[in-house]
């Protein structure tokens, strides 16, 4: 009466190659390391430190003397305001009290010990940024 035909398939099932690729994109975002990248080009010195060091802000200080909180210029002047609003009240987690300071080479150490003692006065941690040899 009613004959089927066997035929082979022609499609193919996409589903499960999506579903490789998305957990493929899911474990290598959950493994790889997160290095934040100022976008303020400064010279920096050198160092012996591999390990890049996680901090919450950053001041940058170029050769030309602008200052910068978090890639966005300020005032020199106002960096006060800036290091007190993260630091007051003293966060209880030691990794909120770190500042990364990243200085051209060319700066003075009078402008560094400037930003070094404001962090201090509000009993904040200070980063160094420096460039592999």
């Amino acid at each position: 009466m009613f004959r089927r035909r066997l035929q082979p398939q022609s499609e193919f099932a996409l589903a499960s190659i999506a579903d490789m690729v998305f957990l493929l994109l899911i474990y290598f975002m959950l493994t790889s390391s997160f290095v934040s990248q100022a976008g303020v080009r400064v010279e920096l010195p050198e160092g012996r430190s591999t390990q890049p060091t996680p901090a919450p802000h950053s001041i940058t200080i170029t050769a030309r003397g602008e200052w910068y909180w978090d890639n966005q210029r300020i005032q020199k002047e106002s960096l006060e305001g800036y290091i007190r609003s993260v630091l007051t009240p003293l966060p209880k987690d030691p990794s909120a009290r770190v500042i990364t300071l990243r200085v051209d080479r060319a700066v003075t150490m009078e402008e560094v010990a400037y930003a070094l003692s404001l962090i201090a006065e509000y009993r904040g941690a200070v980063v160094i940024a420096t460039r592999r040899p």
